[in-house]
């Protein structure tokens, strides 16, 4: 199984919208997936319509509930450990438990059946985005173009060795996504260059598409929503590039 971060410490740069797009697309071929929403926005389950569920990850985090029975079917093969608001609360309680660091191992143990785990973070350092890094062997950065979040890629490059220092783990950045690609901004250009020069790989840019922004709205994929837009393009193609890389192992 393979445990997929999808992290930006900028918010607005497309990463929820990665997550779900790059998650329903692996779903589409017949991988089993999991989406684990860590962001105390909670924003997965609005942009997959889902508006009723009874347990999420907070109650999870306070150990009212185990993961497994958190876990909604979205979509066929498509599954998802939905967040809440309360989120924030359930965070700062585990500050003071043993081991907090590495707490998604343990709850996560039984979340086994499927063969894609996807977590989607919040842009800001925080202990759930610690846990999450300690939890998987992947990182996918998407990162829009404008110089800010840049920048934020450069911080968390930073950040992720030193967190893998202290925690003696080896995840690591294998894709770099661009997004909001415009071709008329001479921006667009400039960022895509500097990202190519950073080191983990770039994937070809998610050029931008105001389908992006109103799927969630309805609660719909871009897949579901404008199948044969731009976007839907082009996280297909993102989507063919993540199948065939394998596990980190593999390579």
């Amino acid at each position: 199984m393979r445990k997929i971060a999808i992290v930006g410490f900028k918010g607005g740069i497309g990463k929820t919208t990665t997550c779900v797009s790059l998650a329903a697309g692996l779903a589409h071929r017949g991988q089993r997936v999991l989406i684990i929403d860590t962001d105390t926005q909670a924003n997965v389950a609005v942009a997959l319509g889902i508006t009723e569920f009874d347990k999420s990850l907070p109650d999870v985090l306070a150990r009212k509930v185990e993961a497994k029975a958190c876990v909604v079917q979205a979509r066929k093969n498509l599954y998802l450990l939905p967040s809440h608001i309360s989120l924030f609360k359930a965070q700062q309680r585990i500050v003071l438990e043993m081991g907090r660091e590495e707490l998604f191992a343990e709850l996560f143990a039984g979340l086994t059946a499927y063969d894609y785990q996807i977590l989607d973070c919040a842009p800001s350092v925080s202990l759930l985005t610690v846990n999450t890094l300690a939890y998987v062997d992947e990182v996918f950065i998407p990162v829009s173009m404008e110089m800010l979040a840049l920048s934020s890629v450069m911080q968390f490059m930073k950040y992720l060795q030193d967190i893998n220092q202290i925690l003696g783990k080896r995840a690591c950045i294998r894709l770099i996504i661009p997004t909001m690609y415009d071709p008329r901004r001479r921006i667009s250009q400039d960022v895509l260059q500097l990202l190519r020069q950073l080191g983990p790989r770039v994937t070809e840019p998610i050029w931008i598409d105001t389908k992006l922004s109103e799927a969630p709205g309805e609660g719909l994929t871009i897949y579901e929503y404008a199948s044969r837009s731009r976007a839907a393009k082009d996280y297909a193609r993102l989507t063919e590039v993540v199948a065939n890389m394998g596990p980190v192992s593999e390579n």
